[in-house]
């Protein structure tokens, strides 16, 4: 479109374009066209969305250019301070201060891996964001204090027009959580990630959140902790992670929940066959129109766990199942383990591994639909032979091994939902159905390489062409990139449109090559080979003229003098789970 036909547009349809946009690209691609464009900006425009979850220091600066002109008209902020992201949380806080100007914000997600007190800081200053509706925390370092426990869950429920809450507070023991002691009259959805709620905690969570229509969450049945005393009639969507726990305290559970519309459950340890499933709902849960499980179960040495799977099945093969409902089950068997699941339930194909022990309560399936429900998929699936009517369509996740599986580009028909793509053993030998692989993976974001350590560097990722790949990961080639290597990399489709590069290098200077002229580089995860000095000793003259053995370097040398030589950096530092590698963010 030329720029007199773009001029030609009505206001209504740039409002109605810039929802589309990120708020940064959202500026950097519009702002400064025209003076009209500007005043939409700045004057009409009111659904500002943030996320900083990849953006440079350049782009923080953008944001902050623009803030004080647009700050009452942003409704969603998503933050995260992540190993690839460090020191974003605080760079935020340095720009925003205070958080209160944002008098529109309806929408509020945090990721943290380093510190709990950023996770208070921000919970104080959510009580300023008087339009706050949707909260969602992500924190991997929140300390077993129950005092401070207790203050973030009674800060969120306290929270006045606060409808969703998403809280992931990762402890080093799961069952770690304190119900609040606050009543919200807001809250309608909450999800719980990682800590497990005890039985009888329900019923406290439901008590202080009277209108939950909506619940995630995983609950200890290992233990009879008592009863559900409390019939919750608001909640009519619930998804339910079970570890541990009797199929007859699960069921008492449910039945305190008579108007579930919406039941997703997952059951590590039990299994519940379909006359069981088929009583519960018949008689307690009448609303229920949508039903997804995944059960799995450990069975002892003495059990015919073929004889079982037949039983199972059989119970599912009612009426009820297959007619009134068309809920349909599959079964199948690795080693000792027995799954059950309902076909709507996606899965990964490296937990449930594909066996001949499969089987399906209505004899119109085929296989076919359960490759269909595969999302992750892993290098050994295209090595067992399939039939050639499966159609694996639904893949995020592929793991491939050269040389392909005939049947290979017949079973996957499209590579459409493809987002990250490992490549084991890569060769330059099979170039030309890697490229063909990536001709067809329209939203890949990422790519990692695995080469044999015995091989020289296979020059043909120099040459790979993919317009959405934006995460680059070579880490795994068991070879350390050297000056040359460096520099084609840079100029290489790949290389200049990489934002996230994971590398090993022979000599530290190329890291400064790279940061300079990598252009779209944000996040960089560089191994050093020539930092061996790290470890050296060496001899050294000491005062007495004599020689002596001193190591020397320490972990910041480097670190320093990449500081030094890239001043503009947002951070450099290094990784605190694999300490050899050094993290440069842009």
């Amino acid at each position: 479109m030329s720029k007199m036909n773009l001029e030609l547009l009505p206001n209504e349809i740039f409002l109605n374009l810039f929802d589309y946009f990120n708020g940064i690209d959202l500026l950097h691609a519009f702002y400064g066209l025209n003076a009209r464009l500007n005043i939409l900006l700045y004057n009409q425009f009111r659904n500002y969305c943030f996320n900083f979850k990849t953006m440079s220091k350049h782009n923080f600066k953008i944001y902050q250019h623009h803030l004080s002109f647009i700050a009452d008209r942003v409704t969603s902020l998503s933050l995260i301070d992540s190993i690839e992201a460090p020191e974003q949380m605080n760079l935020f806080f340095s720009y925003t201060s205070p958080v209160n100007q944002f008098i529109s914000l309806q929408s509020f997600a945090v990721t943290s891996f380093h510190s709990h007190r950023t996770l208070m800081k921000i919970i104080d200053q959510c009580h300023y964001l008087s339009n706050l509706t949707h909260l969602h925390f992500h924190f991997y370092v929140v300390p077993e204090n129950k005092e401070i426990f207790q203050s973030i869950v009674d800060n969120i429920w306290s929270l006045p027009k606060l409808i969703q809450c998403n809280i992931h507070l990762c402890t080093k023991t799961k069952t770690f959580f304190t119900i609040p002691k606050r009543i919200s009259l807001s809250i309608e959805s909450v999800s719980i990630y990682i800590n497990e709620l005890k039985f009888n905690e329900i019923n406290q969570l439901c008590e202080c959140t009277p209108r939950l229509k909506n619940l995630s969450v995983s609950i200890d049945f290992s233990f009879n902790y008592g009863h559900m005393s409390l019939t919750v009639l608001s909640l009519m969507h619930l998804n339910l992670h079970v570890y541990d726990g009797s199929d007859t305290l699960i069921m008492k559970f449910l039945q305190s929940m008579p108007n579930i519309c919406s039941l997703k459950i997952n059951l590590r340890a039990t299994l519940i066959d379909g006359h069981q499933w088929e009583q519960i709902i018949s008689n307690h849960l009448l609303s229920l129109k949508i039903f997804q499980f995944q059960m799995e179960n450990l069975l002892t040495f003495d059990q015919n766990i073929e004889e079982l799977a037949d039983e199972l099945i059989k119970s599912y093969q009612t009426a009820f199942w297959i007619d009134e409902h068309q809920w349909f089950v599959r079964c199948f068997i690795q080693g000792k383990i027995l799954y059950l699941s309902t076909l709507s339930s996606t899965f990964d194909n490296d937990r449930y591994k594909l066996s001949r022990s499969f089987k399906l309560n209505d004899p119109q399936c085929d296989h076919h639909e359960l490759y269909n429900g595969i999302t992750s998929v892993h290098e050994t699936l295209f090595d067992q032979p399939m039939p050639l009517n499966i159609h694996a369509s639904h893949i995020e996740y592929l793991a491939i091994k050269f040389p392909l599986n005939n049947q290979f580009w017949s079973n996957v028909p499209n590579f459409n939902r493809l987002k990250t793509l490992t490549v084991v053993s890569h060769t330059d030998n099979f170039q030309s159905n890697i490229q063909a692989l990536l001709d067809r993976a329209s939203n890949l974001y990422s790519l990692k390489i695995y080469q044999n350590a015995s091989l020289p560097l296979q020059t043909s990722l120099f040459q790979y062409r993919n317009t959405s790949v934006r995460q680059f990961n070579l880490n795994e080639c068991y070879y350390h990139f050297n000056d040359e290597e460096c520099i084609r990399l840079c100029h290489s489709p790949l290389g200049i449109q990489c934002e996230i590069l994971y590398i090993k290098i022979k000599n530290r200077e190329s890291i400064i090559y790279l940061v300079q002229n990598m252009m779209n580089l944000l996040s960089l995860h560089v191994q050093c080979e020539d930092e061996k000095y790290y470890h050296r000793l060496t001899l050294t003259n000491n005062d007495n003229d004599k020689y002596g053995i001193r190591k020397i370097g320490n972990e910041a040398e480097l670190v320093q003098r990449l500081k030094d030589c890239l001043p503009s950096m947002r951070s450099v530092s290094r990784d605190v789970n694999f300490f050899n590698e050094i993290i440069i963010c842009i």
